[in-house]
């Protein structure tokens, strides 16, 4: 289906070719400040067009009524006029950089404005930025150019978080070097040998503007293959992107690996430890120096599954006690400390004569010989059930109260 297209700037240079590309299919208006130009461009490409200064909002504001009241609507509006400046900025004249800036940004936002309304209303319709190459990155002696062409990259991609809710696409077109009289008319040689030829890039647009009303191209670059750094378009500026690698700020292997705080418990290093000058000052440690030194090297590499720290005090050995008086045969033999027969003294102290209310009567008991035992070094077991070691006192009867040698001896 036919569309009405609004082409600024289309009466030279790439509008032109743009203008040329589309005419046959579509109801193509050019729009420029140059009637005569205008006029003569119209009638060879069988187009419409109306004249309007750029600079100046009313006079936008009326050619884009004169276009609805005889088309009826704009349904394709594309930004092409442009001028060009280069130059250190203190060797540019004020004046010179104020129409630069009026006709590059002001005026590509003021007929943005003029004709947006209409799509408004009508749920529809698509508009396509000219910026070029230079909206995208930096360059020598071209501040003034590349701050009227960066300012519409910005205005280009707001609008399409502005109107993507409303049916209406908006598109950046970004041409390197183009065959076409832009520095010829500012007074500047350039070497257009292998610069871009004007028909690539409207044939380009001519595919954006036939897509469905459901796709969208929302930018695209497009310069020629053949462009060498020694003339305009070089490219010696890389492009700004301010997209971040994930491989720069990935955490490489050899990377000593932190874990967050409160999730991961501490790990220690499980290697042998390697310092002789780190004293051990464990309680209960019997030596200076431990004979497995404490290391000082912590192991950075990165850890299979986290371990947690063993914090549990270093088993020391026992303290060495005195050997005990008697002799055991062997550590089976004996089942408890209590089972072992305390050593008799070897010259008891004589025992004090009993009192008669005391000591028992020879006529009431009768005298009991307990039968000899001799002394063994070594004592066996007893199998009875093991009696706590007490004073020979204690017994049931103490064998020299009633031995009479013993109680010659006494007497």
């Amino acid at each position: 289906m036919p569309k009405v297209i609004l082409i600024s700037g289309g009466s030279d240079g790439l509008g032109k070719a743009i203008a040329k590309k589309l005419a046959p299919n579509n109801q193509v208006v050019i729009l420029s400040h140059n009637r005569e130009k205008l006029e003569a461009v119209g009638r060879e490409l069988n187009c419409d067009f109306v004249e309007a200064e750029l600079t100046d909002y009313s006079s936008l504001e009326s050619a884009v009524k004169q276009v609805i009241a005889k088309h009826q609507t704009i349904d394709v509006l594309i930004n092409n006029a442009g001028i060009w400046m280069e130059g250190m900025l203190d060797d540019n004249e004020p004046n010179k950089i104020k129409e630069l800036i009026d006709v590059n940004t002001t005026g590509t936002i003021f007929l943005t404005k003029a004709v947006l309304p209409g799509m408004r209303t009508r749920k529809s319709g698509q508009i396509i930025n000219i910026i070029s190459q230079d909206g995208l990155c930096a360059k020598k002696d071209r501040s003034v150019y590349h701050a009227s062409k960066w300012a519409i990259t910005g205005f280009t991609k707001c609008l399409q978080e502005d109107l993507v809710d409303e049916n209406i696409k908006v598109t950046g077109v970004y041409p390197g070097l183009l065959k076409t009289n832009l520095f010829e008319k500012s007074g500047v040689k350039r070497d257009l040998t292998d610069a871009l030829d004007p028909a690539e890039v409207a044939l380009f647009i001519e595919t954006v503007i036939n897509l469905s009303t459901s796709t969208h191209i929302p930018e695209f670059s497009i310069k020629n293959k053949q462009i060498t750094p020694t003339n305009m378009d070089n490219t010696t500026t890389p492009t700004i992107d301010l997209n971040i690698d994930p491989n720069m700020i990935a955490a490489q292997d050899d990377s000593p690996q932190a874990a967050p705080a409160g999730d991961t418990p501490v790990t220690a290093p499980t290697a042998p430890v390697q310092n002789p000058s780190v004293i051990d000052i464990t309680p209960g440690s019997t030596d200076a120096f431990p004979s497995t030194p404490v290391s000082t090297h912590i192991d950075t590499a990165p850890l299979a599954e986290p371990k947690t720290m063993d914090i549990t005090p270093p088993q020391t050995a026992p303290l060495q006690t005195p050997p005990m008086t008697a002799p055991v045969t062997s550590p089976d033999s004996i089942a408890h400390l209590a089972d072992v027969t305390p050593e008799p003294s070897p010259e008891p102290a004589p025992l004090a004569t009993p009192s008669p209310s005391v000591m028992p009567s020879l006529e009431e008991t009768p005298p009991q010989t307990p039968p000899s035992v001799p002394f063994s070094p070594n004592p066996t077991p007893v199998e009875s059930s093991p009696v706590e070691p007490t004073s020979p006192l204690a017994t049931q009867s103490s064998p020299l109260a009633e031995d009479p040698d013993l109680v010659k001896l006494i007497k």
